[in-house]
């Protein structure tokens, strides 16, 4: 651009000394015919804009600098080449159809665009406009043209367009209801999507029509009053106006104009933004508050909201009743007035701790359950609570903003006196019964002494039974075998195997192991073990063979045992 600009200031001041030479008196013929010669070779050499002449074939025959620049080829390679081969392919017919009409019409052709080609290949836009040669008969010799490089003005050009089409892109697709209309009546120029979607109207039925036709402001006295100050201030920020729809509906918006300058006229820029659901949401919200603040003043817990001042913001029913303090004594007071019902004093309570995160507090007042960050859990003893001592359980939390910051904290408390005076009951109970155990185990050890020892006594009279028998009994029994008839010797038999179970007690191991047999069954299964037959044992017994046989059967049913299992040998292995 520098190189482009130097080289026009020298052009000018060549033709301004060629003007003061050919506004010298007194010059010859042939002296103006030299000048003017300078004068287009100063022209032809010295202009930015390329010069090109070609012969009727299309050859190029002359070019000045600033074409064979443009170009890139040398002054060689130029000789040889026609304007067809400075052109890419697709203009060769669109242009040969241009110079077909200039000659035709035997005048210059009109002002149009093409492409070039440079020798590296690359494609640039030019201007051009041609102009036809004659020889000195008046016939068609060739064309000159004067060419123009515009590619800076293209990207230019494709800038601007590109920078209106984003403009126009975000104009259109922009959320926000935008209006661009005369200053004067308010006629539409041009309406986006949102706009015609929240006035409900068709871009045909709205584009080149003044507000006040459509009657979109529900009082034209209030554009009116507001157009003054706009005209006064060049801007109007978020004013409350009421427009009617195509339906007929009135909706509230926020509107926002401003006065710019488009393509050399003053317009108004106007965005709308639709308040009526923004309103409906307040009062919605207006309605969710009361209920909320009805459900936290009907909560059973007592409850109290501080905020992070540490006043008192909210004091619901519950704590009104355990307190006896109603909360317009209490609201908007700050200075820990809120511990004075609990406490008697002025002190931190729970709410304040979790809000500034003071631990000392907290191990020196309270028994905490739990802690987090943002939450406790904790309970403590108080002494003035309607001027009695009381045990409360108390949770606190920190309350947040909507943009999450913290804006207070919530505390909320149960008097649970009862419970904790039944849990200590229960403790001590506990204890009673732990002292009572303790006592038991100390008596139980000692009858475990007592049994010990008695198992020791039996134990030795059992021995001294033992011993007698075998001293005083089986002596003369084995004495009475020899004087006895077989029948006696074998209750003598009987006797001497009785006495060896009251040695060996199977009898007894036999029925305490089976508690189903009954007396005469361990009677037969005391003969079974000495090897006596059936009808051996029924003749001991006084009792039938069959009799003997069914007691048998009994025994090994009760005791368990398959067909194939020996009695005597399982009876002989409890002995």
């Amino acid at each position: 651009m520098k190189e482009e600009l130097k080289t026009k200031r020298q052009q000018i001041a060549e033709l301004s000394a060629l003007r003061r030479r050919l506004a010298e008196p007194k010059m010859s013929d042939s002296s103006g015919e030299r000048l003017k010669e300078e004068h287009y070779r100063l022209l032809f050499e010295g202009n930015a804009d390329g010069y090109a002449a070609v012969n009727e074939d299309g050859f190029i025959i002359a070019y000045n600098p600033a074409f064979r620049e443009m170009v890139g080829y040398s002054e060689a390679e130029l000789r040889g080449m026609t304007y067809k081969d400075l052109s890419p392919e697709r203009w060769n017919e669109i242009e040969g159809k241009i110079i077909d009409e200039q000659i035709r019409m035997g005048r210059y052709s009109t002002l149009y665009e093409k492409e070039y080609q440079r020798k590296d290949g690359s494609v640039f836009p030019v201007e051009l406009r041609t102009y036809l040669l004659k020889d000195k008969k008046g016939t068609h010799a060739g064309l000159w043209a004067v060419i123009r490089d515009i590619t800076d003005r293209k990207q230019t050009e494709e800038g601007l367009r590109a920078s209106e089409e984003r403009f126009y892109k975000a104009f259109q697709s922009s959320p926000a209801p935008t209006f661009i209309s005369t200053i004067s009546g308010g006629r539409y120029i041009d309406v986006n999507d949102s706009g015609l979607k929240l006035l409900g109207y068709d871009r045909e039925e709205i584009i080149g029509r003044t507000s006040r036709e459509l009657v979109i402001w529900r009082a034209h006295a209030d554009r009116e009053s507001l157009m003054k100050r706009l005209l006064a201030d060049g801007c109007i920020h978020d004013e409350s106006i009421f427009l009617r729809t195509k339906a007929g509906a009135i909706i509230e918006t926020l509107w926002s104009c401003e006065i710019i300058r488009v393509n050399n006229e003053e317009v108004m820029l106007s965005l709308l933004y639709d308040v009526t659901e923004r309103k409906q949401a307040e009062e919605a919200l207006r309605g969710w508050e009361q209920l909320l603040m009805h459900i936290f003043d009907f909560l059973p817990d007592a409850t109290l909201v501080i905020d992070m001042e540490g006043k008192v913001i909210a004091w619901n029913r519950a704590i009104e009743e355990m307190t006896g303090v109603k909360a317009q004594e209490v609201l908007g007071k700050g200075n820990y007035e809120y511990a004075i019902p609990f406490y008697g004093r002025r002190r931190p309570i729970m709410a304040d701790i979790i809000l500034n995160q003071d631990a000392n507090i907290t191990q020196k007042n309270y028994s905490v359950l739990d802690k987090q960050r943002d939450l406790m859990v904790a309970e403590s003893w108080v002494p003035k609570l309607k001027g009695a001592r009381a045990f409360l359980w108390a949770k606190a939390s920190l309350l947040y903003n909507g943009k999450g910051n913290v804006a207070g904290a919530i505390e909320s408390i149960r008097d649970i006196t009862d419970r904790k005076r039944a849990e200590e009951a229960l403790e001590k109970r506990e204890e009673d019964l732990a002292f009572k155990t303790r006592e038991l185990e100390d008596l139980n050890i000692a009858l475990r002494v007592l049994l010990k020892q008695r198992e020791g006594d039996q134990r030795h009279l059992g021995e001294a039974i033992l011993s007698n028998v075998k001293l005083l009994i089986e002596p003369f029994v084995e004495k009475l075998k020899n004087h006895a008839d077989p029948k006696g010797a074998s209750y003598i038999k009987v006797i001497q195997s009785n006495l060896q179970d009251i040695i060996s007690p199977f009898a007894r191991q036999l029925s305490t192991k089976y508690l189903n047999l009954t007396n005469k069954e361990i009677q037969v299964a005391g003969l079974i073990k000495e090897e006596k037959t059936t009808k051996e044992i029924a003749d001991l017994l006084n009792i039938s063979v069959s009799a003997v046989s069914v007691h048998r059967y009994h025994i090994r049913k009760k005791v368990g045992l398959t067909k194939s299992q020996n009695l005597h040998l399982y009876l002989s292995s409890l002995a």
